[in-house]
């Protein structure tokens, strides 16, 4: 703790600002960082739910009947094509989840807990000197 404590000092005197600032900075940054992993796990996430009425289309119905006849032959799991568009867009759905709930869990972490990230931030940089 002390070394983190000398690395702000230093980095506060090398920017001439006070130890406290440099430390306030990093906490907004890490509410920063909150608020954009949570923006973009809802994003991740909603696109889990379009890409999975995407699934259920191709699979259970072959193509929305309020798509037309013409979308439905094309969306049918007949051809090889659709079949590797069938693996597609499963891995896409299963990555989406997957990133989706790792952005979502970390934003909420680091906008519930500041502090924690501003000085794991400060501690990471000491180590990677």
């Amino acid at each position: 703790m002390d070394k983190a404590l000398a690395y702000i000092d230093k980095l506060a005197a090398k920017l001439g600002v006070a130890a406290e600032h440099v430390y306030g900075i990093l906490v907004n940054q890490s509410y920063v960082f909150g608020i954009i992993n949570i923006i973009v796990g809802a994003i991740l996430l909603a696109g889990f739910s379009v890409l999975l009425r995407l699934n259920y289309l191709l699979i259970a119905k072959g193509g929305s009947p309020s798509w037309g006849e013409e979308a439905n032959i094309h969306y049918k799991l007949r051809e090889v094509g659709d079949g590797m568009l069938f693996i597609v867009i499963i891995i896409v759905t299963i990555l989406a989840v997957i990133f989706g709930l790792v952005a979502l869990f970390s934003g909420v972490m680091q906008t519930i807990n500041p502090e924690y990230y501003a000085i794991k931030e400060i501690l990471d940089t000491i180590g990677g000197e």
